[in-house]
């Protein structure tokens, strides 16, 4: 049923609604619109994935492969936009854009993934959960552009992976997300060692912290919300000569830990 809003509504009434009422009706249009901003995601996404299909000969031969980066890069970059997704940025001097990176981050989000691709000055792709890459088009497009399936449930299947994101770094960085989940409180999870088996053999890590992206994108919501958010990217670090892999992991998840620490929980702690 269709009504005006003027200056009688909150009269009369109307302004006997109880306080939980109007709460209840603010979270309601608020969910709606940050669903609406999913929706709107998707067909962004879907009109660059049709764009990716037929531009792919050129993305096969093109040098490095970089057409790839540009795509999620400025598809990423669209929908910060879009969305009013502001970004404070630290570190980017720590970059090489001519290197190639294993990127490794905390999750917060499924947002992580566009945010990082928008910031890093990186030919990059992804390290995904093999789900994703059963999604009818998304998921071959994915393939086609060189992004790596991950089965976290098969042990066995490590080999061919690092194998494989072996020969691709060549070319292009990887995004890994060492918790293996998203968080859900804000915090940062256990670092696993298994998301850095490449790092064994002396690739280059580029620590990534992220904070404010649980509040956009919540863990249990598809809903979007604009925001804003702060990005620490570390100087770029190998595994130590007499360090293994569960230690590494334990260094970068303090690292990373202590910033999100610092900067995700400041207001609670009543500093800046």
């Amino acid at each position: 049923m269709a009504f005006s809003i003027d200056s009688d509504f909150f009269s009369g009434e109307y302004f006997k609604l109880k306080k939980n009422h109007y709460n209840n009706l603010s979270v309601c249009l608020f969910k709606r619109g940050g669903m609406l901003n999913f929706v709107i995601a998707v067909h962004v996404l879907g009109i660059y994935v049709i764009f990716a299909i037929l531009l792919f000969p050129f993305y096969f031969f093109s040098r490095g492969r970089r057409l790839g980066g540009i795509f999620l890069r400025s598809s990423s970059r669209l929908l910060m936009k879009i969305f009013r997704v502001t970004c404070d940025t630290e570190g980017l001097e720590n970059i090489d854009p001519q290197e190639t990176y294993f990127v490794a981050a905390n999750h917060q989000s499924i947002a992580d993934i566009p945010i990082i691709c928008a910031v890093l000055p990186l030919n990059m792709r992804i390290l995904a959960k093999k789900e994703l890459f059963k999604i009818p088009i998304f998921g071959q497009t994915l393939l086609l552009y060189d992004f790596v399936a991950v089965d976290r449930r098969n042990k066995r299947s490590a080999v061919s992976t690092l194998k494989l994101v072996e020969k691709k770094m060549k070319f292009c960085s990887f995004l890994v997300f060492p918790e293996g989940t998203r968080t859900k409180d804000g915090h940062v999870g256990q670092f696993k060692s298994g998301a850095l088996f490449l790092t064994e053999n002396g690739c280059k890590i580029l620590p990534v912290a992220i904070t404010g992206l649980d509040k956009i994108m919540r863990r249990d919501s598809f809903a979007i919300r604009s925001g804003h958010v702060k990005i620490k990217i570390f100087p770029p670090t190998t595994i130590g000569g007499n360090e293994d892999r569960h230690e590494l992991a334990q260094r970068l998840q303090t690292m990373i830990s202590d910033y999100v620490e610092k900067n995700q929980f400041a207001d609670k702690n009543g500093k800046v």
